[in-house]
């Protein structure tokens, strides 16, 4: 009997795989953790880069720290000490510009003086705020106003289960509201909608959740990543519609 395949990769395939994007980019990467899901996280931020630059984006690593691209890998740091892609691209000559950012606080869309984190967030280009007031210390908090979102991804390394799905819809909620009412069109240029990527296989139950939500709601629910799910971000299926 073939031995089974385990979902979660180990720490050399991951190194392998950030250096050749790092080397792809012309980019030596800061240090960084060696937690398998930092490693997880980083290599999803690098399969959406890959994304926006084959839909045709200019896709240019900003900030680097010492000459070094430093991923954010923790909710915790103040946003201007990592670093982050700005994406560029022109439509009916218009031009664009966003930035790919990791673990950024987002403002809730129903109260502005809470904040959630997202993995990855794709937000319009110099829209990330600071302030000293967010905490009971003077502390700095980076974050970006609601409005300022265009689309985020959870990240999770684990094998789906019923219940991290629906504490995607939760996140959707209360991120982008108007998200809940599955749309027909969106801003123009189109983005990836709003995802969660988990690295294990689905099972009979968490593929009928998948499939159910992703009927009611403009969202990607990704299973199997490192054998299959890193070529959906190659996939027109998952953007925002336009009419």
């Amino acid at each position: 009997m073939a031995k089974k395949k385990s979902p979660f990769r180990n720490l050399s395939e991951f190194e392998k795989e950030i250096t050749d994007f790092a080397n792809k980019h012309r980019l030596e990467v800061a240090e960084h953790s060696k937690r398998i899901s930092d490693f997880f996280e980083i290599s999803c931020f690098n399969y959406l880069i890959r994304y926006y630059k084959n839909k045709g984006y200019t896709v240019t690593p900003q900030n680097l720290i010492s000459g070094k691209y430093r991923y954010k890998c923790s909710p915790a740091g103040i946003q201007k000490n990592f670093s982050f892609f700005e994406i560029k691209k022109k439509v009916r000559g218009i031009e664009h510009i966003f930035e790919i950012h990791h673990n950024l606080a987002i403002q809730s869309s129903h109260d502005e003086d809470i904040y959630t984190t997202p993995d990855i967030v794709i937000i319009q280009s110099d829209s990330v705020k600071y302030t000293t007031s967010y905490y009971n210390t003077k502390k700095t908090f980076s974050f970006v106003e609601s409005n300022d979102l265009k689309t985020f991804c959870e990240v999770k390394n684990f094998a789906p289960f019923p219940e991290l799905l629906f504490n995607f819809i939760g996140i959707l909620n209360e991120l982008k509201k108007e998200y809940m009412i599955k749309q027909n069109k969106s801003d123009s240029p189109v983005h990836i909608a709003p995802s969660l990527v988990i690295s294990g296989k689905g099972n009979k139950p968490t593929n009928l959740i998948r499939e159910r939500l992703q009927s009611r709601y403009n969202i990607n629910i990704i299973y199997d990543t490192f054998f299959e799910g890193r070529f959906y971000f190659t996939r027109q299926a998952g953007e925002l519609r336009k009419t």
